[in-house]
């Protein structure tokens, strides 16, 4: 067996920096074919957003794609054995339209826009209700993190179980949240609510934010009217539950 010596391992890391695991030039594996969506965000959560990433030099399209790529899987977990219906879809759209949206034309792979469609007819999702939702978590802000009664800062007494530790390499800490930025936050949903963020539950005048709702949950509707009247229903037994064991208790 020939014995390694330091110019073999010059040349190993040399070529670990030029190719990939795969023997593709890093160059090359970069230049994956793009294309531009049209998305409609909120404009005030817009606005927002590209001004933490402005601060933080990070490049917009590029890191919008990460995160599609990213919480696609998620998303399809959230809803697995869900599908949107026409009337739920139409209802979250109009409220989407009623928050004021701005028009972004972004520049993402094939293969994110590929994988976003497949997603989107699988459970006639509003795309963009998915965009911005997603935006909200990745901002956080303390607002939305009290409402939904969610950590803002990781600490062993703010999850029940185990997490994966942070770094304090400050580039290590932007590797691992990079390759997983809403982790703290799906487990802490998830310990908390019993759901993902996908199916957590918004303020009602965020509605326009929802990647699922039953038809039961869109006011007008016959699901509504029915859930409206068998609340009506149980609301009145309980009443005349407790009246009679009021009067029960006074006979005595």
């Amino acid at each position: 067996m020939q014995r390694k010596t330091k110019a073999d391992d010059s040349s190993q890391i040399l070529y670990s920096f030029f190719f990939t695991q795969l023997g593709v030039p890093h160059i090359i594996a970069g230049m994956a074919k793009k294309t531009k969506i049209t998305v409609k965000i909120i404009a005030s959560l817009l606005q927002a957003f590209d001004k933490q990433l402005d601060e933080l030099h990070i490049k917009r399209d590029a890191f919008f794609n990460s995160m599609l790529l990213l919480e696609i899987p998620n998303l399809e977990a959230d809803l697995k054995g869900r599908r949107l219906s026409s009337q739920a879809k139409r209802y979250i759209a109009g409220e989407l339209k009623r928050l004021g949206t701005k028009q972004v034309n972004v520049s993402i792979d094939h293969a994110t826009a590929k994988a976003l469609k497949a997603v989107v007819t699988k459970t006639n999702i509003v795309r963009d209700a998915f965009v911005n939702r997603l935006i909200m978590f990745l901002r956080s802000s303390d607002v939305v993190l009290k409402y939904l009664e969610l950590p803002q800062f990781v600490n062993s007494s703010s999850f029940e179980g185990h997490v994966e530790p942070m770094p304090t390499s400050p580039l290590k800490a932007i590797e691992a949240v990079h390759s997983d930025p809403l982790y703290y936050l799906r487990v802490a949903a998830e310990e908390r609510s019993g759901s993902g963020l996908y199916l957590i539950d918004l303020p009602v005048s965020y509605t326009g934010l929802a990647c699922f709702l039953e038809d039961s949950q869109i006011i007008g509707t016959k699901e509504w009217e029915r859930a409206q009247k068998e609340t009506h229903r149980l609301i009145q037994e309980l009443g005349a539950l407790e009246a009679e064991a009021f009067r029960k208790v006074k006979g005595k």
